[in-house]
Formats: C-alpha cells, sequence, structure tokens
C-alpha cells in the first residue's frame, strides 16, 4: 500500500497534463442516449432494443430483414442443433405471421412464427449469471404452451459463454453480443437508405454502445490499456476509493438532514459523526488513533459501505483513548446500561475499538446485478439504518450525562 505522498504524487501524475486522459475524455464525451439514460448496460434495455430489431413491422425500416439474417446465421453456424429449419428455407420463407414477446413466462425474448412452426427462445444476459434450472424451465414452458413448433433455444452474453449442463441438456445455443453487433452493423450498412433518419441515430447510439460493451471499440480499448498501463497504481486507487465515496456522499446528504450533529467528516470510504445529543456530554480526550475527527472523543458513530459484500454499514463505537482505565470504565458504564458488546477484548489492556451497535442492510441491485447507487436509494437506506441504530442507541445520552470522566461515575 503506497503512503499518503505517494498516493497524491501518483494522482497528481495521472491527472496533469494527461494526453491519453484527454483524449479518452474527449471519445467518451460524445453524447449517447444509452448512456445519458444510463442504460448502457441494462439487460431489460438491451432486450427491449433487440426484440424491435427482430420485429419486422416495426419503425426501424428494416422489414424482416434483421430477423432473416439473424436466424439464417444462428442456424448455419449451430448445424447440430437438431431442427429441420435450414439457412436457405430462413431465406424464402414469409415472415408475415411472425409475432415477438417480451417477458412471456419470463422469458427475455420468443420469436414465434405459427405458419413456419418455428419458436426462437432468447435468454439475454448482459451481466447476471443464469439461474439454476432456468434455462431448462423457459424451454419446456414453450413445449407444453406451443405446441408443433421447432424450438430453437439460444443463451445471449456478452461473450458467448456456455449454457450450463442444463442448458447444453435442453439444447440452448451460446450466441454473443460481439456477434449481435457484427449482424447488426452489417445488416444496418447494407439497409441504409431504407432507415428513417431518427431510428439511424438510434442505431448508431445503440451500436456505439455495443462496442463498448463488447471491447470492439479499438481506439478506446488501446487508449485504456495504455492509460492504466502508464498509471495502475493511481487507476487502483481511485477505483478503492470512488465507489465508496459516491455511496457516502448520499450517506452524508441524508445524515445532515435527519440528525443535529457536532460534526460530520467524509472520509470517502466512511462517514463520520457525532450527534449533538451525545457530544453534549462528551469531553476532549487524547486519542492513540481517530487523529482525523474534528474533535477527538471517546465515541462516535459512523457509516461505512461495505463494497465486496455489496452491504450499508451503521456503527457507534468507542474508540481508542490513550487513558485504558478511563476507556474500560466508560465501557462497564455503557454494560451496565444494557448495551452488549464481546467483553473480553474490549477490557483488556491496550483495547482501542469497541462496537457496542452495528446495524447492517443488503443494498438491492440495479439491472447490471451491483449494488443500487441511486443516491435517493441510499438516502433511504441511511435513514432506515439510522432509525435502527438511535432506536437502542439513544439511550446512550444517559450514560454519558451519568459518567464522570475525571475519575467515577457520578451518583
Amino acid at each position: 500500500m503506497l503512503d499518503t505522498t505517494e498516493q497524491q504524487r501518483k494522482l497528481d501524475a495521472f491527472l496533469v497534463d494527461n494526453h491519453e486522459l484527454e483524449a479518452l475524455n474527449a471519445r467518451l464525451a460524445t453524447f449517447n442516449l444509452f448512456q445519458v439514460l444510463r442504460i448502457a448496460r441494462a439487460e431489460i434495455r438491451h432486450s427491449n432494443v433487440l426484440a424491435w430489431l427482430l420485429t419486422p413491422g416495426e419503425s426501424h425500416g428494416l422489414g424482416d430483414t434483421f430477423l432473416r439474417r439473424f436466424l439464417s446465421r444462428i442456424l448455419m453456424e449451430n448445424d447440430e442443433i437438431g431442427v429441420k429449419l435450414t439457412p436457405a428455407g430462413v431465406e424464402l420463407m414469409p415472415f408475415g405471421d411472425v409475432e415477438v414477446l417480451r417477458e412471456w413466462h419470463n422469458i427475455d425474448i420468443l420469436v414465434h412464427s405459427r405458419i413456419g412452426k418455428w419458436c426462437m427462445l432468447i435468454e439475454n444476459k448482459i451481466h447476471s449469471k443464469e439461474s439454476k434450472g432456468q434455462l431448462r424451465e423457459y424451454k419446456e414452458t414453450v413445449k407444453h404452451e406451443i405446441t408443433d413448433v421447432e424450438i430453437i433455444p439460444i443463451l445471449l452474453t456478452l461473450e458467448g459463454d456456455d449454457p450450463s449442463e442444463q442448458g447444453k441438456e435442453a439444447g440452448y445455443i451460446a450466441w454473443s453480443h460481439v456477434q449481435v453487433l457484427e449482424l447488426a452493423d452489417q445488416v444496418i450498412g447494407q439497409n441504409r437508405a431504407r432507415i428513417p433518419s431518427d431510428a439511424a441515430t438510434f442505431l448508431a447510439h445503440y451500436l456505439d454502445i455495443l462496442r463498448r460493451l463488447t471491447m470492439q471499440d479499438e481506439k478506446l480499448v488501446d487508449l485504456c490499456k495504455t492509460i492504466y498501463r502508464k498509471h495502475r497504481e493511481a487507476i487502483d486507487l481511485i477505483m478503492e476509493y470512488g465507489g465508496s465515496s459516491q455511496f457516502m456522499d448520499a450517506c452524508e446528504v441524508r445524515v445532515k438532514e435527519l440528525v443535529e450533529c457536532e460534526f460530520v467528516k467524509n472520509t470517502g470510504q466512511m462517514l463520520w459523526f457525532l450527534p449533538m445529543e451525545m457530544a453534549r456530554n462528551l469531553p476532549t480526550v487524547k486519542l492513540t488513533k481517530w487523529g482525523f475527527l474534528p474533535r477527538h472523543v471517546g465515541i462516535c458513530c459512523w457509516f461505512i459501505y461495505l463494497k465486496k459484500a455489496g452491504k450499508l454499514q451503521a456503527v457507534m463505537e468507542v474508540g481508542p483513548m490513550e487513558d485504558n482505565g478511563l476507556r474500560v470504565r466508560l465501557l462497564k458504564a455503557v454494560k451496565q446500561a444494557g448495551f452488549k458488546f464481546k467483553e473480553k477484548p474490549a477490557f483488556k489492556e491496550g483495547g482501542k475499538f469497541t462496537r457496542i451497535i452495528s446495524k447492517i442492510k443488503k443494498l438491492r441491485t440495479n439491472e447490471d446485478g451491483e449494488p443500487d447507487d441511486d443516491p435517493d436509494y441510499i438516502k433511504t437506506v441511511t435513514e432506515s439504518l439510522w432509525k435502527e441504530l438511535w432506536d437502542e442507541g439513544s439511550k446512550i445520552t444517559e450514560v454519558l450525562s451519568g459518567f464522570d470522566w475525571k475519575g467515577h461515575e457520578s451518583r
């Protein structure tokens, strides 16, 4: 781990006169509808676009061309699929009766032709994983609900990941968003004159996002590789602190709205705060740690975002007072008031940190499967955790008001 001075030096070198970073910023600053709407990685939105492209009568202007090419290429590249339908047959058959369904029995995309007697089942994954038994269940549902059709089941992922063993047994084909990109790019290029201008703009944004997601934007990839090679430690540092900081910023806003505090200290990774109800009876003491606190006190509250676990935690903690005897006396008074904590490490000589209350909540995930960083949601979780913490912790005010910091407890 780099020390603070070295960390600052690495960050300075990364940010100052970094030509590659400026080029990357310029490339990423290009307007893209998917980025603006924060749906670049949203599986539901990608499924919506793909279903739109596969629907012959939709407003993209491609007619049935994309669907025809999509199905024929699937069959061409997977001749072991075991259906009578052939690529040549696809090129000649009518598509007038084709129906494209979204979320039918939870299936991402279902394309069905009653006349052609075929059904294409697409399970689309961007970052989420296949659930146990999911693929087999979907195919069984189609077999039960739509009879007398050949089923072409497809697992669509960013890199063409193989289906699970159950998925393989059910006959699922592995296809990738790279292949979707190549096909869409080709079909759109060949039929540009047929596409309305507004649809063409939308499709250009879609292809751009697919290139980024699948790392097919060569210039972007080269820039990223160059920047990371030159500034790896600075980027790792940003990744470590940056995500936590976003959560803590939203947390800080809500704490300041909810709690009258003597101080609130945001360190990026953690949010420290001292409720005024506690502060009134907390003298300044000498500490062996917690030097960053605006005032040195022996007990404090804090929030932390546990990135790997996807959780937000709220804690009230007795800290590292230099006078261990004073610390032990305070903990005994806390215990007598009904607070529960691990006594053996708390009362030992040289003890530093004792959590007297800890509340934790698992954060919901967004469409990418990542902890939801929506500020309003984080504020809601912050409020819930604070209420739980203070429901138990408010009685600490009685302990502090009745504690003699100079040598004995007041009667």
